[in-house]
């Protein structure tokens, strides 16, 4: 199974004039285009790459790294605003969805906004969120009082900052806790 806006590990099978196909272990195939091939690839070997889908909404590969993956949160620029929603820069050609309904405010061209990732089950598509809040999950903790964490802040309040704790909880660092400028991402 291709596990879509993930990594895969996947085996070349063949070269064609549009670039490698690769399968995984059940023989699933995905195309790896010819502007990511390089001359040290061969048939048989094992491959990391990034799984998406196109345009037309086939799955394809990409050696190129991602600014975000499936069920991860990251800062992400818009690069466009159209009828049907915003589309943000992620690294790669195919810009990143986000739809409206899926916007907590509208978004505009420059911005920089926090979503997250993940396979919307509809369309089988990947698209973006910026209603973070329902992707946190505090019912079962991962953390402890006194670990070190990561944290990206996204939103301000009256109370401090919301942050995102580990890609996973949500958290809260109160203004009188700060002690330096934080701003959004």
């Amino acid at each position: 199974m291709l596990f879509i806006g993930k990594y895969n590990t996947l085996t070349i099978e063949r070269l064609t004039s549009v670039g490698l196909f690769l399968s995984e272990v059940e023989g699933e195939e995905v195309l790896l285009p010819n502007q990511y091939v390089t001359d040290d690839m061969q048939v048989g070997d094992e491959i990391r790459v990034f799984v998406y889908l196109d345009s037309e909404d086939r799955p394809v590969a990409t050696t190129e790294t991602p600014k975000i993956i499936r069920n991860e949160f990251a800062f992400l620029e818009v690069n466009d605003v159209s009828e049907y929603g915003a589309f943000m820069d992620w690294g790669l050609i195919k810009d990143l969805f986000v739809p409206f309904r899926e916007q907590s405010t509208p978004m505009n061209v420059g911005e920089k906004h926090v979503v997250f990732l993940y396979l919307d089950h509809k369309s089988s598509r990947l698209i973006a969120s910026t209603k973070v809040d329902r992707f946190l999950e505090n019912d079962r903790l991962t953390v402890q009082e006194g670990d070190e964490v990561d944290v990206m802040i996204y939103q301000k309040t009256d109370l401090g900052y919301n942050a995102i704790i580990n890609q996973y909880h949500k958290g809260l660092i109160y203004h009188n806790e700060v002690f330096r400028d934080l701003k959004i991402g």
